[in-house]
């Protein structure tokens, strides 16, 4: 069952099989449906969650109704409202199952006596939010200095069965369009294949 958290965490630091049943001793494994909420805006986030199956997206609503996708996840990536998770203040975001989905719950409390216990987990995690954070930054100049065009053709190239899986509207939120606007880039792409 923890066979991809394990390779997972192998990618960053060598973890011993002890070490390793110290961290599965930590987690809470729950299954959520297809639309189901994970997480809700206002509520206060204790935990992170590895995504063992399946596929979420993580949103906020701004003060006309309109939903945000900030992060789409998927199998091997975690998600969580991290500000919430740091800080014990109420989340900024809601996260909703696109698909049926596994998730490996790690909650505060837990984190710190794992980090304490296996302290090379900590460096993991360190990892985990530095390459969090240059996806973000190269993100937010993508949005700032390309076409949702270019930007589309790139998130597609990353993950080819982008489509399959998530409906056009959140690609197109997560992307900062409309989803008109998408419709519109995939009949442009579409034409210039044809020629």
């Amino acid at each position: 069952m923890f066979e991809n958290l394990k390779a997972h965490l192998l990618k960053r630091v060598n973890i011993s099989d002890e070490e390793f049943a110290l961290v599965t001793d930590k987690i809470l494994v729950k299954q959520y449906k297809k639309r189901e909420i994970v997480a809700r805006a206002g509520e206060v986030s204790g935990s992170q969650a590895y995504i063992n199956k399946g596929c979420v997206r993580m949103y906020f609503t701004d003060d006309k109704g309109h939903e945000h996708v900030v992060q789409l996840g998927f199998e091997d990536w975690w998600t969580g409202d991290i500000k919430s998770f740091v800080t014990g203040t109420p989340a900024d975001y809601t996260i909703e199952c696109l698909e049926d989905t596994e998730l490996f719950l790690f909650f505060t409390t837990d984190m710190e006596e794992l980090y304490a216990r296996v302290p090379k987990l900590e460096r993991s995690f360190r990892i985990l939010t530095q390459n969090a954070l240059v996806a973000l930054q190269q993100r937010m100049v993508g949005n700032m200095s390309k076409s949702a065009e270019v930007r589309y053709i790139e998130l597609t190239k990353k993950y080819p069965q982008l489509e399959l899986r998530i409906a056009q509207h959140h690609i197109a939120s997560f992307l900062g369009i409309t989803p008109e606007a998408l419709s519109r880039i995939k009949k442009v792409l579409i034409d210039k294949s044809k020629s």
